[in-house]
């Protein structure tokens, strides 16, 4: 009877390895990390978040959208997004950052910048970046590029609860 439970304990330990090898990313039904269909601006000037640095003022955002595939490649649209005040966006590059949670801690990574018109506040950007392992909880943050601070952040639509 012993041996057998120790055959078990070897065997899940085996299997449980080989599962982390063998599957690198959890995905939606999509192959994706994220998906999101919609973007939160800055409500407030400074607010720190996964410790990036929010802009100094808050901002507005008409739409943005976007996904985070296991490979890296991050995708983004954003539409409108200018300071509240002003309705104008005095920006002329924005950078996405992907956020994501580890088992060190917060692990941020930056895309360049894109251009971003002014004064209207659209950007597409497409870039590849390089994702932490594992990448769990993600939340993608559009801000100024290269300071690194953040204008509006994703909501959502999709995660694998398991993380990447």
């Amino acid at each position: 009877m012993r041996m057998f439970g120790r055959v078990l304990v070897t065997a899940i330990t085996v299997l449980g390895l080989l599962g982390a090898g063998a599957a690198p990313a959890f995905a939606d039904e999509k192959g994706n990390l994220t998906d999101f269909s919609s973007m939160t601006a800055i409500p407030v000037g400074g607010l720190v978040v996964r410790n990036i640095p929010g802009g100094g003022l808050p901002w507005a955002i008409t739409s943005g959208t976007g996904t985070v595939s296991q490979k890296g490649v991050v995708e983004v649209t954003v539409t409108g997004l200018v300071l509240k005040a002003s309705g104008i966006n005095p920006i002329h590059s924005f950078e996405a950052t992907v956020s994501c949670l580890t088992p060190d801690g917060v692990a941020n990574v930056m895309t360049g910048g894109f251009p971003a018109s002014v004064p209207g506040g659209n950007s597409h950007i497409h870039a590849t970046v390089d994702l932490p392992r594992p990448c769990k909880d993600p939340i993608v943050f559009v801000g100024i590029s290269p300071a690194g601070r953040w204008f509006a952040m994703s909501n959502p639509d999709s995660q694998p609860s398991a993380g990447f």
